[in-house]
Parts: C-alpha cells; structure tokens; sequence
C-alpha cells in the first residue's frame, strides 16, 4: 500500500473534492502518529510501572486501527470518526491532567490538540478547542477528584494551548485563501478550456463545411477539365480526319492521274487505230495494279481510324514505316525529304496506332516548320535508340527547321496553343503528349540541336 493510498483512506476524489481529501489526510496522519506517541507511552508505562494506563494506551491504539480501517468503507462515517476521534483526545488528555503530576510532563501532549482545526473546514474546531479549555478548569475546579495542577499552571497550559490554537488557525486561514484562489484559476481555467472546446468544435465544423466546399469545387473543377478533354479529344478526332483526308488526296492524286493519263491514251490509240492487244493488257494491268494500291491506301487509313483497344507487339521500325507512308506524299510535294534511319528494330507492346497517330501529328509540323523557315536542308531525319538498362526504346524526330525558341518551348504542349495562326488548331502536340504520358506511360520532350528541333519520345517496351 503506497503513502498517498494510506491518506486518502484508499479512496478516489475529484479535483473539486479537494479539501475533504485533505480532510482525510490530516485525521490518518493523525491516526498514525498519535498510534505511535501511544505505543511509546505505554512501553515507558509499563516499565514503569503504571499498568492501568499502558492498558489504557493499548486500547486506544487498537481504537485508533478500528477507527482507520472504518474510514475506508465510506464516506458517511467520516464525520462521526471525527467527532469520535476529537471527543477521545479531550478525554484522554483531562485524564493525564487528573492522574499525573506536572514534573513527568505528560501536559506537552496536550499541545498536539489544536490539530483538530485541520479536521474541519469550519468553526468546528474552535468548539472542540474551546470545549477542551473548558474542561481543564472544570477538572481543576470540582470539588471531588484532587488534581495536581495548580489553577495557575492549567491557565498556563490554558493560555500556551491558545496561542498554538490562533496560530494553526491563521495558518489555516492562508490554506483557506490559497485554496480558494486555486479553485477559482481551476474554475476559470475550466471555463476557459470548455470555451476552447467550443471554438475547437466550431472551427472543426467551419473547416469541415470549407472542405466539403473545396471538395464541391474540386469535383465541380474536374467534371470542367473532364469535359473540356472531351472537347479537345473531339477536336484532335476531327483535325486528324481531315489531316487523313489530306494524306488520302495526296496518296491519290499521283495513281489517279496516271490511271487517266493512261485511260486518255488508250482512248487516243483507239481513235487512231494504232493500238495492239498486248498494249491493252499491259495498260489495264497498270491500271489494275494502281487501284489496288489505292484499296490497300483505303485499308491502312481504315485501320489508322479505329485505333487498337489491346496492346500489340510491333516492331520500332515497322511503326516508324507506317508513320512516313501517311505523312510521306505531303513531304514529297513540299519537296521534303523524310529520311528513315531506324536500326534499333526492337519489338515492344504498346497501342501501336495511337503511336503512329503521335509520329504524324509531329512529322507534320515538322513538314510545316520546314515550309516556313526554308532551310538549306529540308529534310526530316527519324531514327531510333535503345537503352537496355532501363527498358525504354527512344523515337527521335529531327529537323532542321530552326528549333523552338525558349518561350514556345514552355507552352508547346499547352492545348491551344498554336503557331500556325488561323491555320492551327493547338491541339495537336497537346494529344500526343496526352497520349504519349497517359496512355503509352512514355515522356516526351522537345529540344534544340544541330539548327533544328528534336522530338524525344520515350516508349516503355513492356
């Protein structure tokens, strides 16, 4: 059993219980050195030869355990222990007054009575005190029991005993206004901490409703973006029909001239009778052979428009030919030459159209940077590396159109962002970055070198 266990009669208070807890403190430290000063009485009695009055002190030691152990069955018997335990030292201190004589001094003890103030929060005390006055002159007065105290030395012990009295008082007072100060900050700091709580909860709740808000906001913000995607996807979907268009005529426009040009002189050689059989063969298999290179035109742009929902393994170099079949009949007429240098011919799995949809969208700006700058070289060169180390294979589109200052470099990719004028829709390297990063889980990035601009794509393998 600890100390503090002991004091409080092993029983739980609360904060504002503070001064009944000191209560109970005050009357077991009392208990235990009362206990003591009683069991050294009664051993120097015994020895002594005053056996009733070690018996004596040995009961009220056993009184005084009783008493204790009492206390710690409830509260409702703290105030009769009280009254109990102040009633017994008035008794057992007149007794010693009575029965001995002033030389053993015995009276000092008497001096230990005033601590009954500290067992009550009140008046209380001061009766008992006083009760304990009236007592000794009583004793020293009656006419039946000779006592060995003069008047003058009981209004001496009378007197001594009142001045502890007004000093314990004092003292209690002070513990009194200390402790009523410290209830009243307790109090206030109470008040103070459920205010806090108060603010706590309603700026909890404020931020709360700020981010259910944000949250509206930010759903709000997305379904705008999502839309907006939409928009642009519609948009790049239509801009790519009519770039395919534009590859289609230009695909056609060389096999359908020459299948008229080759009509026309059947029909002249006809009109002058001057054609064989065999030339007319000859003439009609060239024709035939050329409408079926515009059908297998027709299949790749059909294939081209229904993009790959699965990814297929392809090699780099096949991917890249297919790329410069589309956007190569422009380049020709734009007298631009599209050099194919891919050597790494490394298979990878990836949507192989929407690859391909990239490379055009980037050879044909490259096309059109060349139309307007008009460099000493009008080509577009195309090759390929291969980094084993991290798995990614690196497209790299080359021009020598003179590269890309640093302001339009900061917003190549923007969605509409265009240099072409009227002429362009801004969107075109906005999806292919779109679908390089979101879609292939690639990078891709645009820098300056050798005179011209350098289109980096870099392709997971798997």
């Amino acid at each position: 059993m600890n100390i503090n266990n002991f004091l409080t009669s092993g029983l739980l208070f609360k904060n504002e219980e503070q001064k009944i807890q000191n209560r109970y403190s005050m009357v077991n430290i009392s208990f235990i050195l009362s206990s003591l000063a009683l069991i050294y009485g009664a051993f120097h009695n015994y020895f002594s030869n005053d056996i009733t009055l070690s018996y004596l002190e040995v009961g009220i030691v056993f009184f005084n355990i009783l008493l204790t152990l009492l206390l710690r069955v409830t509260r409702e018997y703290f105030e009769t222990i009280t009254t109990i335990l102040c009633l017994e030292y008035l008794i057992f201190f007149n007794l010693l007054i009575l029965f001995h004589v002033p030389n053993e001094l015995k009276h000092i003890w008497i001096f230990t009575y005033p601590i009954v103030l500290l067992y009550f929060t009140d008046k209380h005390g001061i009766y008992w005190i006083g009760g304990f006055l009236a007592t000794m002159f009583a004793l020293n007065l009656q006419p039946f029991i000779p006592t060995n105290y003069t008047l003058y030395q009981i209004s001496y012990l009378a007197l001594a005993l009142i001045t502890i009295t007004v000093i314990i008082q004092l003292y209690r007072n002070k513990i009194n206004e200390y402790e009523t100060t410290i209830q009243k900050q307790n109090n206030e700091l109470e008040n103070f901490s459920h205010l806090l709580q108060d603010e706590v909860k309603q700026k909890t709740k404020e931020l709360l409703l700020m981010n259910q808000n944000l949250e509206n906001q930010v759903e709000q913000k997305v379904n705008e973006l999502l839309k907006k995607d939409r928009i642009i996807l519609s948009q790049s979907r239509h801009a790519a029909m009519g770039e395919m268009i534009s590859m289609i005529a230009h695909q056609w426009r060389q096999p359908l001239s020459n299948i008229t040009l080759q009509i026309s002189n059947l029909q002249i050689n006809s009109m002058l009778r001057e054609i064989k059989p065999q030339e007319i063969l000859t003439k009609l298999e060239s024709i035939s052979d050329t409408i079926i290179y515009l059908s297998e035109t027709i299949d790749d742009f059909q294939t081209y428009f229904h993009p790959n929902k699965e990814k297929e393994s392809i090699s780099t170099c096949k991917i890249i030919k297919r790329a410069i079949s589309f956007t190569e009949p422009n380049a020709i007429a734009k007298n631009i030459d599209i050099d194919n240098k891919c050597k790494n011919d490394i298979a990878i799995n990836t949507h192989s159209n929407e690859l391909v949809q990239v490379l055009i969208n980037i050879i044909n700006n490259a096309i059109d940077a060349t139309i307007l700058n008009n460099p000493s070289n009008p080509s577009i060169i195309i090759d390929s590396d291969y980094c084993e180390e991290d798995e990614y294979i690196y497209l790299n589109i080359r021009d020598y159109a003179g590269g890309v200052s640093d302001e339009i470099r900061e917003k190549i990719f923007e969605p509409y962002f265009s240099t072409k004028g009227k002429n362009g829709t801004g969107i075109g390297l906005y999806m292919s970055k779109m679908i390089i990063e979101n879609h292939l889980d690639g990078r891709i990035d645009v820098r300056n070198q050798n005179g011209g601009a350098t289109f980096r794509l870099k392709i997971p393998i798997n």
